[in-house]
């Protein structure tokens, strides 16, 4: 059992005396009962109201306060007008972080940790607080400057730093950061980020050859509002690689601050990687003075692990977070002292000071918290919770009406054209839809299903749809090579298929509400092969069923409703409905004396597939039936029935009883690691978060969409399953890695994805300025293309070891001339010793070869070799 005692000499910050703590002036000023965001910077005795237009900009030698209250259940940014809420009962989400620059003296961050309180306790201790620090701010805090991005200047205000010259790196998503460095330095470069130097005639932005599109806009507006914030006269855009391109002109201004005879960049860095991540929760107590922690569980957490409305948690979740949880009857002093607490509890354990750090309060825990526990119930959240829903619905309806759509995962009635098509071995065929609505556990299945509604024969003015979904349902039972062969045929029944479409990987036991629906609820899954494919592997068009077998039907609504075969041994509930086929071909619907009037109608209308049925209820058998079923079956299933218990099966959680932000997350996804993929969630998320040269996942709770942008590069695309994947088993909350994965392109957005978005223009996309047309009004303001010389380099989120392309010269990792020509034994492990001229800059390359790379490629094989002997590049 591990206790940490911590003792009062383990804080960074003096202790709090409750009763003497004074209200700051300028908080007074807010309402409690106001919704609003507010930015105050930490001066030694109090604090300095910042204006609006100063929202986003910090310093990295000051301490703010920032205040951001909203609605619960809506998000707030540095543009939410304050007002104050009169309506009675309306719950108002309060969050203070208080952000610390990555300079500041230990007096400002204690000055900050003090005042934090102060205005908590204004607010009657119903917030929650977060300490953000330079470079690790959370995500909600990231959320509210997505707009424009931050600003971080070094020193202390306006006039602590010369406006030039000065550096910033461009670091981070969602938003990103431009961050003042301390020094003006190659060491301060590499690939993966954009730099900007700011000179007294030039600001200069340079484009890291590992940078994505969405990295080299912001780094173009960034330089932009510099250059007008400082009346600088000229812009110039630089590429990794390409500084010996610049005019003459623009290389003396840039070498008198960074000299391109001593250039060198560094490779993009690494990741850390994420995966060791675990959770741990600790009680905590204050005994004689001293405040100590016991663990009291590790891994899956529960709601009902905290218990006790005086008790205090500690959520540790390291590196991402610390949370420390009060409860709701807990002691002012303890709200008030419990930041201090878990900063002692964060230097006791060795964590960085950077760890994000976080306050939360029974009752009021941000949805960031939530999304640690699989489920949770609050009194104080409303409208969660979907209920009362009819199981009919008009095609037309779902498309009018895209977050009911998205709720309860439906893109249409399930009125459309379906086609399902056996996977086999040796051939794919498809199947007689009298037949196809039985599935084996031992086989995978193609099902092509044509939306019966879409945007163009309903409305323009409707949130964009697709025409298409195919499905690949993948039994358990099935053999590796047959979902591989399953896979293969998707992907040219999408090529076939070119547009609006949606691809849905599926795994037995994970349906989607949709998939069922185009079945009508009427899906049978038996455990076992298609006994025609013991037929030399074919598919042949009359199903024989097993001579006996028992369904057991799950769900009660068309789009939940499917019936799987299972053994007499299996746990019976009083709730459910199975069928029987008898060995004297009769078929039987035996109903538990709990089962409600749905369950029993969707049972009629899967047993009608299957011929004629009988329906005998529970308690009520008739000597017919146990003739023909016999009584063993009935003994056997309720010996697993635990005697003088009614025993309540467990509710399949679905995207309906889970509707709220802590579940639905967005994700940007990036190759960083050397190709492994990050992914980096998006709080707050709006269709402005989705940017065309990327790909993102959208974790619906039982379903992940991986939305991919037009201009998402192959390699990205590529491993967009692989992404789900990662995500689904990296979740704090434990998921089955069998859930659902669509894929779902720009443009071709089904309403069941279109509906997590609280607004969606069809044609935004079509306005979104793409980086070379950007950079090309800025180089050629007055038009004309581009002058003939150095081109563009293509905006890239990964680098690539040699694979023998000479299109993609500028995506190789880029290494110092001496190192390619030194010591073998020494390069790294990405270099072919045998095109080492690959991982030259351009300039490098025009220096030692007296010719471009596309030059050098045209020449014969023979020649290259010598020319690289030569050089020593060989």
């Amino acid at each position: 059992m591990q206790i940490l005692d911590i003792n009062q000499k383990d804080y960074d910050q003096k202790r709090p005396v409750y009763e003497d703590i004074k209200i700051d002036t300028a908080f007074r000023k807010i309402s409690p009962r106001s919704i609003g965001f507010h930015v105050w910077r930490i001066q030694q005795d109090h604090v300095e109201t910042l204006p609006k237009e100063q929202y986003g900009t910090f310093y990295d030698e000051c301490a703010y306060v920032i205040y951001a209250a909203s609605l619960t259940g809506t998000t707030c940014d540095k543009n939410t007008i304050s007002r104050e809420i009169k309506t009675a009962g309306a719950a108002i989400e309060r969050n203070i972080h208080f952000w610390l620059g990555a300079n500041i003296t230990s007096e400002r961050s204690k000055s900050a940790a003090y005042k934090i309180i102060e205005l908590d306790l204004h607010l009657d201790h119903k917030t929650t607080q977060f300490r953000e620090s330079q470079g690790n701010e959370g995500i909600r805090f990231l959320s509210y400057f997505k707009e424009d991005g931050i600003l971080v200047h070094s020193g202390s205000d306006a006039s602590s730093t010369p406006p030039e010259p000065r550096l910033y790196q461009i670091a981070g998503t969602a938003p990103q950061r431009c961050i003042q460095q301390k020094t003006i330095s190659w060491q301060c470069f590499h690939s993966g980020q954009v730099m900007i130097l700011q000179t007294g005639p030039i600001v200069f932005v340079w484009i890291g050859r590992s940078t994505g599109s969405s990295e080299r806009i912001f780094g173009i507006r960034m330089g932009e509002r510099l250059q007008k914030l400082h009346g600088i006269a000229e812009l110039a855009i630089v590429d990794d690689g390409y500084e010996q391109s610049m005019s003459i002109a623009r290389k003396d201004v840039w070498n008198a601050y960074l000299n391109l005879a001593k250039r060198f960049v560094k490779p993009m860095p690494l990741t850390p990687s994420s995966a060791d991540m675990l959770l741990k929760l600790y009680q905590c107590d204050t005994v004689n003075g001293v405040f100590r922690v016991e663990l009291v569980k590790t891994g899956t957490l529960e709601q009902a692990d905290l218990y006790g409305r005086d008790s205090i948690y500690i959520v540790d979740y390291f590196p991402r977070a610390i949370w420390i949880w009060i409860g709701r009857s807990s002691h002012k002093q303890n709200r008030a002292e419990a930041m201090r607490h878990v900063r002692g509890y964060v230097i006791k354990k060795g964590y960085p000071a950077s760890t994000p750090v976080a306050r939360v309060i029974d009752g009021l825990e941000p949805a960031e918290f939530l999304s640690l526990f699989p489920a949770w119930v609050s009194a104080d959240i409303n409208g969660n919770t979907v209920k009362g829903l009819s199981e009919k619905f008009d095609a037309l309806t779902l498309i009018q009406r895209p977050r009911m759509a998205a709720k309860i995962q439906l893109m249409d009635d399930g009125s459309g054209d379906m086609t399902v098509y056996q996977i086999g071995i040796d051939e794919v065929k498809e199947i007689p839809l009298k037949y196809a609505k039985t599935f084996y556990s031992g086989n995978c299945y193609a099902v092509h299903y044509e939306v019966a509604c879409s945007t163009e024969n309903a409305n323009g003015s409707l949130p964009n749809s697709i025409r298409n979904v195919v499905y690949l349902w993948c039994g358990l039972n099935a053999p590796p090579e047959h979902r591989t062969i399953g896979e293969a045929f998707l992907n040219e029944l999408c090529e076939h298929l070119k547009k609006n479409v949606v691809q849905v990987r599926i795994t037995e036991g994970m349906e989607p509400p949709h998939f069922l629906q185009i079945f009508k609820g009427a899906l049978i899954v038996l455990n076992a092969q298609d006994p025609s494919l013991e037929q030399g592997g074919g598919v042949v068009n009359i199903r024989k069923y097993p001579t006996s077998f028992v369904l057991k039907v799950v769900g009660n609504t068309t789009y939940s409703c499917k019936a799987v075969q299972v053994s007499s041994k299996t746990l019976y509930y009083p709730e459910d409905c199975y069928i029987l086929k008898a060995p004297d071909n009769e078929v039987w619907i035996w109903c538990g004396q709990y089962s409600t009037g749905d369950s029993r109608e969707m049972a009629k209308s899967i047993a009608s597939q299957l011929g004629e049925y009988n329906l005998v209820m529970e308690g009520n058998e008739t000597d017919e039936f146990f003739n023909s079923v016999g009584e063993k079956f009935l003994k056997q299933l309720k010996k697993t029935t635990t005697a003088g218990n009614i025993i309540t099966p467990a509710v399949q959680m679905n995207v309906s009883q889970t509707w709220d932000h802590s579940v639905i997350g967005l994700y940007r996804c990036q190759l960083l690691d050397e190709g492994k993929p990050t992914l980096r969630q998006i709080f707050g998320f709006t269709q402005q978060d989705l940017k065309p040269d990327s790909v993102y996942l959208l974790d619906a709770g039982n379903i992940v969409y991986v939305w991919i942008g037009e201009h998402a590069l192959h390699e990205d695309r590529s491993q967009c399953w692989d992404l789900a994947k990662q995500l689904i088993a990296t979740h704090p909350v434990q998921r089955d890695t069998a859930m659902p994965i669509a894929t779902v392109r720009q443009g071709e957005e089904p309403i069941t994805f279109v509906g997590f978005f609280d607004s969606w223009d069809k044609k935004y996309f079509e306005q979104c300025v793409l980086y070379e047309n950007l950079r090309s009004t800025i180089e050629y303001p007055n038009g004309g293309g581009r002058l003939p010389g150095a081109p563009i380099p293509a905006a890239r989120s990964s680098v690539r070891s040699d694979d023998g392309s000479s299109e993609d010269f500028d995506r190789y990792q880029k290494y110092p001339l001496d190192m390619l020509r030194g010591d073998p034994t020494n390069l790294p492990a990405s270099v072919n010793p045998t095109r080492k001229e690959v991982h030259l800059t351009h300039d490098d390359f025009v220096t030692v070869f007296s010719m471009t790379y596309h030059e050098f490629e045209e020449l014969p094989k023979w020649k290259q070799v010598e020319l690289k002997k030569q050089k020593k590049l060989f």
